[in-house]
């Protein structure tokens, strides 16, 4: 059992690594269609215009979309887990029950957007604008929301972890 552990704390750092390398540079994900269920994992997707798009039930894992306009896409029930969305428009953008697990949204612009059940466990929201947004039955827990507009307009304090406070 000794010999296990050593072992998969190397796997485990190593997929971390890839993990990094591959969210930084220009990886494209060949399979990756802008349709509904999409596999956009991985994809190199900085500054896309996809404003309006049906983009629900797709996976986006890890995915690139720093800048991009996804205002009034719908990304409902997605799997975007370590997303990284740096300044995007996500204006009344339907995310409902989406799984955004320790997903980049600073300085993201989020009014108006539907974010019902979604899970921000461990996501980084700070400077993002949630202002109009729907939260209901969303999960907070180690969410990063200093300097985030609420969705009340107030500015959350620096530190706020989990809630604004």
């Amino acid at each position: 059992m000794m010999r296990l552990f050593p072992t998969l704390t190397v796997l485990f750092t190593v997929i971390l690594a890839a993990t990094a390398v591959a969210n930084d540079k220009d990886v494209v994900n060949p399979s990756c269609t802008l349709e509904p269920e999409a596999n956009c994992g991985w994809a190199e997707l900085r500054k896309a215009k996809l404003a309006g798009k049906d983009l629900k039930d797709s996976q986006f894992m890890a995915a690139r979309l720093d800048e991009a306009d996804l205002e009034g896409a719908d990304m409902s029930g997605g799997h975007l887990q370590l997303a990284n969305f740096h300044k995007a428009n996500l204006r009344n953008a339907n995310m409902a029950f989406a799984h955004m697990h320790a997903v980049n949204l600073v300085g993201a612009d989020l009014r108006g957007a539907n974010l019902d059940g979604v899970n921000f466990l461990d996501a980084n929201l700070s400077g993002a604008n949630l202002r109009g947004a729907s939260v209901l039955r969303t999960l907070w827990t180690a969410a990063n929301l200093s300097g985030a507009t609420w969705i009340d307009g107030r500015v959350c304090a620096d530190g706020s972890k989990g809630e604004c406070r």
